[in-house]
């Protein structure tokens, strides 16, 4: 039994939960004292995801647990409990826990902080987290250590401080890559670098942020989807990315289904396919899965409201909402309760997209939590000419094409001229391309422009690409409105 313990635990730190796993069941098969295997087992299926089966084996190993392993079962019962939001609860059991283990006092302390955290008093909960860091050093204990700097950088993230976040994570992973280790412990430290890259507009970096092979799936998907997202936000197509997260998840996961959901919908929004983005949306809350987080509910229930409002305000042949005003009420009335300032505002972005909130009060408090993105988006919102401007620097600095175009368009509408000059040129395209232009101008088909221009209609489709991406427009209608505005 007791090789079969070290067996699992050196595929547990190699990054190979499953491998661990399945090394437990068949020890488990054997005689011997069960209570350790247990406390292992159920550390690899909370890892892979396997929640339910996770906490079935911990109240196993509990109903066994005797002499030392009775406190490290119980701060492991502490971390099911926070992860399930009982922050009380939590606390409560992992402060009722003495001990002269630094390995077994630095888990108790993470459980601590991120309770304590989330219970509203942030400025406590990192010092608990940063004591769980001094007391996992003291250890020697690499996955108490990875396990306190995850812990950290998410409570961090989660508050708002998304630069110290950043900073904080990848100094531990270049640590962990020195000691050659970033592949197997650094899971939760490269997700949650990836969330303040992303909102901090570090897109970048984002690209750069490695995805191991030896990451669990279930993180290496979300890490891709956050990915997804800043390409969708930067017209890119970000459904390559989306694929590969997919198969980086073993087998139906309703958690990743519902982040899916939410990343396509950014995507299909970035293209300007408004109503498939509020279906995604409205389904997904409608049935959200348990683990999915009420900050992740909020912003869903935020893009469904943003593509609502999009929707109403396109142009051309767009089919419309059956009921408005019913998918806003019901999408404000699944908005949860914020967790933290991030969240706070989040809400507050909801009530505006229906009409119910300042748009200049937001914008600030995004600079506040330096999030430019949403800072710029917020601006656009707004339309105040000064507003409609900085968002336009903004979206330029951060490569945000699909926003850049929302700005464009709005500035046009209200007839406020922008500062940047990197505007399209007509003088890009070629005869052929400024014959099919004019006819677009007019409104015609593929089909009448080649009988007009005698050229096939796999031709003309063609041409009509090459305009398209000359002139940066989304579609003919736009591609016309630059026509016109610049003869």
């Amino acid at each position: 039994m007791r090789d079969a313990l070290e067996r699992a635990k050196a595929l547990r730190s190699a990054g190979r939960p499953a491998d661990a796993a399945l090394e437990l069941r068949k020890a488990l098969a054997g005689a011997g004292d069960r209570c350790e295997l247990l406390y292992l087992l159920w550390d690899c299926q909370f890892v892979m995801g396997d929640r339910a089966a996770a906490f079935e084996t911990l109240l196993e190993a509990k109903g066994l647990a005797a002499g030392p392993m009775v406190a490290r079962v119980a701060i492991a019962e502490a971390s099911w409990l926070m992860s399930q939001g009982e922050y009380r609860e939590a606390m409560t059991l992992a402060g009722s826990v003495v001990t002269d283990d630094d390995e077994i006092r630095a888990y108790a302390l993470s459980v601590r902080g991120v309770c304590e955290a989330f219970l509203g008093e942030v400025e406590r909960g990192t010092a608990t987290l940063e004591a769980a860091r001094t007391a996992a050093h003291r250890s020697g204990c690499v996955r108490e250590l990875t396990r306190a700097v995850g812990n950290l950088t998410y409570v961090l993230g989660s508050a708002g401080q998304h630069e110290r976040s950043a900073r904080i994570g990848k100094e531990a992973l270049t640590r962990l890559r020195i000691q050659g280790l970033a592949p197997t412990f650094s899971a939760v430290i490269r997700y949650n670098l990836a969330t303040s890259l992303f909102a901090l507009g570090r897109w970048q970096e984002l690209d750069e942020v490695e995805v191991p092979d030896t990451i669990p799936g279930n993180k290496a998907a979300r890490i891709l989807l956050c990915k997804a997202e800043a390409a969708a936000l930067r017209g890119r197509d970000p459904d390559d990315l989306i694929e590969e997260a997919a198969k980086a998840v073993d087998g139906p996961d309703a958690l990743f289904a519902a982040q899916c959901a939410y990343a396509k919908a950014v995507a299909a929004r970035a293209k300007g396919q408004y109503r498939a983005a509020v279906e995604l949306c409205r389904e997904t809350v409608a049935d959200p899965p348990e683990a999915l987080t009420r900050g992740e509910v909020l912003r869903l229930c935020v893009e469904g409201l943003g593509a609502a409002r999009d929707l109403q305000a396109a142009g051309g042949r767009v089919t419309r909402l059956d009921d408005p005003e019913a998918t806003e009420l019901e999408l404000l009335a699944r908005l949860p309760m914020p967790h933290g300032p991030e969240d706070e505002v989040w809400r507050r972005v909801a009530f505006a997209e229906a009409g119910r909130d300042s748009w200049a009060g937001i914008a600030v408090e995004w600079d506040r939590l330096k999030m430019p993105y949403q800072a710029a988006y917020a601006r656009t919102r707004s339309g105040e000419p000064e507003a409609l401007r900085h968002a336009d620097r903004a979206a330029q600095r951060l490569g945000a094409l699909p926003l850049a175009k929302m700005i464009d368009r709005q500035a046009r509408r209200l007839r406020i001229p922008l500062l940047h000059e990197d505007k399209p040129q007509l003088g890009t395209l070629t005869p052929r391309e400024r014959d099919v232009l004019e006819l677009l101008g007019w409104g015609r088909t593929n089909k009448e422009i080649a009988a007009e221009l005698v050229l096939s209609v796999r031709t003309v489709g063609l041409h009509v690409s090459h305009v398209l991406a000359k002139l940066g427009a989304s579609n003919r209608s736009e591609a016309a409105r630059i026509a016109r505005d610049q003869t």
